[in-house]
């Protein structure tokens, strides 16, 4: 190769290292301003406008329901293809581009609440899990909805906001900048409330409940089968039914006054496919011991993301955000990563930031798929909501005056993640119980190779984390 041939491809690879550099890792999502786009906004609602409206009266698996009014899909007949190279896809872009950019702003501010959460329910000796933080905090903005006094405060502490209407303004633009239903990418964020037949509820949380967080409700008898069903099937329809290994158990006690369940379904590809024929089999080194993997391969030049305790990469996904994973130095846990706010730090690119390097990185990335389901009620304890779980303290009065000894009794998370050669597929969702009882609940080049435990984080294109996950084993074959 010549000299000037060779300056020409030293300038390319400039030039493409700054585009990897902003295209993939700047919070972990698209560049919004790049789809900008002639036209009209796609038909349907706009997400940013809420109609306030519950939907129609009817009834689901035999329950009394309201459901929630949902955006229309976007172009659910056209092929992925055609979409992206379509005018739909950009006119999608440009409706959702305000929320995107106004919840991106949150992000910073929600970091205490991700990395709390992410601490007490990831942290093992040896076992994998998975949780999504972004799901959870729905599930408590609707519970704070129904609380008040110190109540309502401890959870607002927890999540990080000072008072409702900040609440519900995160949460509005949350779920706005993270629901998605186009033929590239699934992100369907669904909440319903379930009620007791014959208690008086208060018809402004409940109107509040539905018109902030697209929530539908469901009336009949807890601890009735009829109930439990719908609870189940709801549960599964909301997750596309990958988490039916624990929905299977899902239950009202007779005593259940409220029911609140937030659920998330997501599946979103890679901006860049990895090639089935280039897998290989090679070794996991888990905590339970060494098993055989199907490890997936690319190499390509992109930042990377080093401290003394871990290094970091991204890997966009279409019209979403990024999936990040974390490699401890040799020697660390993986745990101490948990407690660490520099993994954050590496789903936002700040230029500033002298831990970022660009590297052509030889990637090896295993196909797992990992699932867990989480107690939260130590959790939330932990992080100072507590007078929800005493039926003495627990101030449940926006919901209802005419049932004595209200208090928290179940608050249940289960999450799944895996991933393949052309994305990545998860689901989860949060349970929270309010019953009628007097119990108080107890408490250069590099390798980067993922062949012993990691962390991993999915975020939405606003950089909001949607799920995360420490993979400590892989099944044995």
């Amino acid at each position: 190769m010549n000299d000037e041939k060779k300056a020409e491809q030293t300038e390319t690879n400039q030039a493409k290292s700054e585009r990897r550099r902003k295209f993939w890792l700047i919070c972990g999502a698209l560049i919004v301003c790049a789809a900008v786009v002639c036209g009209a906004v796609i038909a349907g609602p706009m997400l940013k406008k809420r109609s306030g409206k519950t939907g129609q009266r009817g009834t689901f698996m035999g329950v009394e329901a309201v459901m929630a009014s949902y955006p229309e899909p976007v172009a659910p007949d056209m092929s992925i293809q055609k979409y992206m190279e379509g005018n739909a896809h950009g006119e999608w872009w440009a409706g959702v581009r305000e929320s995107v950019e106004r919840s991106r702003d949150l992000q910073a501010g929600m970091d205490g609440y991700y990395l709390s959460l992410m601490q007490k329910t990831l942290a093992s000796q040896d076992d994998n899990t998975v949780c999504s933080p972004l799901n959870a905090y729905l599930a408590f903005s609707i519970l704070a909805e129904t609380t008040d006094g110190e109540s309502r405060q401890q959870i607002l502490d927890m999540l990080g906001v000072s008072d409702m209407k900040a609440l519900r303004e995160n949460a509005a633009v949350l779920w706005e900048s993270n629901y998605a239903d186009t033929p590239a990418l699934k992100s369907i964020l669904s909440n319903s409330v379930w009620l007791t037949d014959g208690v008086e509820y208060k018809d402004a949380a409940l109107a509040d409940i539905a018109r902030y967080y697209y929530a539908s409700s469901f009336t009949g008898t807890p601890g009735s089968a009829e109930m439990d069903e719908a609870l189940r099937k709801w549960t599964d329809d909301s997750t596309g039914g990958l988490l039916s290994e624990y929905t299977k158990d899902l239950s009202l006690d007779d005593r259940t006054v409220l029911e609140i369940l937030s659920a998330v379904y997501y599946k979103a590809m890679w901006r860049e496919e990895f090639f089935e024929e280039e897998n290989t089999r090679e070794i996991f080194h888990g905590m339970n011991g060494d098993s055989e993997a199907e490890m997936m391969h690319r190499t390509t030049f992109m930042s990377a993301y080093r401290t003394e305790t871990f290094t970091a990469l991204g890997l966009g996904l279409t019209d979403s955000g990024g999936m990040y994973f974390f490699l401890p130095e040799e020697g660390k846990d993986v745990n101490d990563l948990l407690a660490d706010p520099r993994i954050l730090c590496a789903t936002r690119f700040d230029e500033e930031d002298d831990n970022w390097f660009t590297p052509v990185v030889h990637l090896s990335v295993p196909k797992f798929s990992v699932s867990a389901k989480t107690d939260l009620t130590g959790v939330i304890e932990e992080l100072g909501v507590t007078d929800v779980l005493d039926p003495e303290k627990a101030d449940f009065s926006p919901l209802t005056e005419n049932v004595d000894e209200l208090c928290l009794t179940k608050a249940e998370h289960a999450a799944i993640v895996e991933i393949d050669e052309q994305g990545v597929t998860g689901a989860a969702y949060t349970a929270l119980g309010v019953e009628a009882t007097g119990a108080v609940v107890p408490d250069g080049e590099i390798d980067f190779t993922l062949d012993r435990p990691f962390l991993f984080v999915v975020t939405g294109r606003d950089g909001a984390v949607l799920f995360a996950g420490v993979v400590r084993n892989l099944d044995r074959e």
